[in-house]
């Protein structure tokens, strides 16, 4: 597959639509090295992944329940049994975490959090490449502090989602691109 073709066809595709085998582990080298070419201000490096694959996805259920019920109190038990095996649906997870420099002289943390999310978007586009259904997914989870202790997240980082992947199920949706032009202008001086 060459690089534009990967480029116009990259989708996501919803975790319901994931199943195993998931990425080996020789694949998961590959989408990580692909992250690792993200453009990087100064060579910051300014995030960490995480790994989370079966036999940890039930305890991830779990934390993603608690942490939920302890948001919600009220919540119907079915939400909370919903928050659970939303994020089990994927046979792999990779969490995306933001680990900025603060107060660096040259490159401000916006520009940071920018090279995080490229780093996130190879990871996506290698997983299709590779022929992995792929979707970047995060929530309240995700901000929620307890969670992020409990992933042994230092103060300073931020979880900022899973890519889900798997092999694909069933014929999952596909996204009509927009024509780019509408949302262009041309700068004249």
């Amino acid at each position: 597959m060459n690089a534009l073709d990967l480029l116009f066809d990259r989708h996501s595709t919803p975790a319901k639509h994931l199943c195993a085998p998931p990425p080996d582990d020789t694949q998961l080298d590959i989408m990580l090295r692909a992250a690792m070419s993200a453009p990087d201000h100064a060579a910051l490096v300014p995030w960490r992944f995480l790994i989370v694959r079966e036999p940890a996805l039930p305890a991830l259920g779990e934390l993603w329940a608690t942490a939920y019920a302890s948001r919600h109190p009220h919540a119907e038990p079915e939400l909370v049994q919903r928050q659970r095996e939303k994020i089990q649906r994927a046979p792999l997870l990779i969490g995306i975490i933001s680990h900025l420099s603060e107060n660096h002289p040259r490159v401000p943390e916006l520009e940071q959090h920018l090279a995080v999310a490229v780093a996130a978007g190879h990871i996506l586009l290698a997983a299709q490449a590779l022929g992995y259904g792929a979707i970047w997914l995060s929530g309240e989870s995700c901000r929620d502090r307890h969670v992020s202790h409990a992933l042994g997240l230092s103060e300073n980082e931020h979880l900022l989602g899973f890519i889900n992947t798997g092999s694909i199920k069933g014929n999952p949706p596909l996204r009509t691109r927009q024509d780019p032009w509408p949302y262009t202008r041309e700068w004249m001086g």
